[in-house]
């Protein structure tokens, strides 16, 4: 094998190292630009959280017993969902960070995005950290009761619909 040659093949295998670390790096940044507006957002996030829940015990859920409000209940209800979801996400997000860094957000977000959620579950309990647990616990239910009681109600009223 030539000089010429070997010259060739290490500057391809520096090209693919110097790809391999930029698109670390950029990863890298993806994340932690996740993990900066999350923790800009999470604040904001935590007041709606709690008085979307407080509208949906008291207001929305109500609403939704009587037919003729039981379609607005069905949309308000779906959007809280996400209003849970977004904020539980973000939870996750950071406390996943926070325990046990940046490897394990990657994970994370490798699991569909949502794996730092379980993540954080699981971190918080083997952390005893049970306030933070029990917040996650419950932000899951109330995104999927949310979602899938307005997924019920607009079904409900499909079926009045064709009866």
């Amino acid at each position: 094998m030539s000089i010429k040659e070997n010259l060739k093949g290490m500057g391809s295998a520096l090209i693919g190292i110097v790809i391999f670390i930029l698109g670390a790096i950029i990863v890298s940044l993806f994340f932690l630009g996740s993990a900066w507006a999350s923790s800009k957002l999470l604040p904001l996030f935590s007041i709606l959280t709690l008085i979307t829940f407080g509208l949906v015990i008291f207001i929305f859920l109500p609403l939704a017993i009587p037919r003729s409000t039981r379609s607005f209940s069905s949309i308000v209800l779906y959007i809280s969902s996400y209003v849970f979801g977004a904020t539980l996400w973000m939870e996750g997000l950071l406390l996943t960070l926070f325990i046990w860094g940046l490897g394990a957000v990657f994970i994370g977000i490798i699991l569909g995005g949502v794996g730092v959620v379980p993540i954080a579950m699981l971190a918080t309990l083997i952390k005893g950290m049970w306030r933070q647990l029990i917040e996650l616990v419950l932000l899951t239910i109330a995104t999927f009761a949310c979602r899938n009681g307005a997924l019920s109600l607009a079904e409900s009223l499909e079926r009045n619909n064709f009866d």
